[in-house]
């Protein structure tokens, strides 16, 4: 998590040192200091991500009879975070923007930012039925519910 935080936040610097803006920013701070800020606080946020996201995932497994321990919670939903994150998303946008240019990144993720997704879920899945020994489609629910926590709280500031 902590190298998914560092590289959306060199990222985040990279496009504001080229001068670009968000189509929508944060609310209150604006769309041309939006990079800026979300390079600074990109790594904390995806620390409190991973916090948010982990103890849903945490308690909603424990509802769904699993057994696993918040460590083991924990380790499982940093890893279907980050990994799919890095790898399907945070490299893609940085290539695309490298060689097509910032207009190009919006255009390309819809290609790319589903499969990030999908990857977060089926590792969350896989991790989380391990973990807590609860069924595949049980685990499918609780990763989801999770995700969408931490998306819901982390959407307001990534762009």
């Amino acid at each position: 998590m902590l190298v998914l935080g560092a590289l959306h936040g060199g990222f985040s610097l990279l496009l504001w040192l080229g001068g670009h803006a968000p189509r929508v920013g944060i609310p209150g701070l604006g769309r041309e200091a939006h990079y800026l800020f979300q390079a600074a606080f990109a790594l904390p946020l995806y620390a409190l991500l991973f916090w948010l996201g982990g103890s849903v995932a945490h308690g909603l497994a424990r509802r769904a009879g699993g057994q696993g321990s918040r460590g083991a919670t924990l380790a499982v939903f940093g890893v279907a975070y980050a990994a799919p994150m890095i790898g399907l998303f945070i490299v893609p946008d940085v290539v695309v923007y490298l060689v097509w240019g910032f207009g190009a990144i919006g255009k390309a993720m819809r290609f790319y930012a589903p499969l990030a997704a999908l990857g977060c879920l089926v590792l969350g899945a896989w991790g989380l039925a391990e973990a807590h020994r609860i069924g595949r489609w049980k685990a499918a629910g609780v990763a989801l519910g999770a995700f969408v926590v931490q998306a819901a709280v982390g959407g307001v500031i990534l762009r």
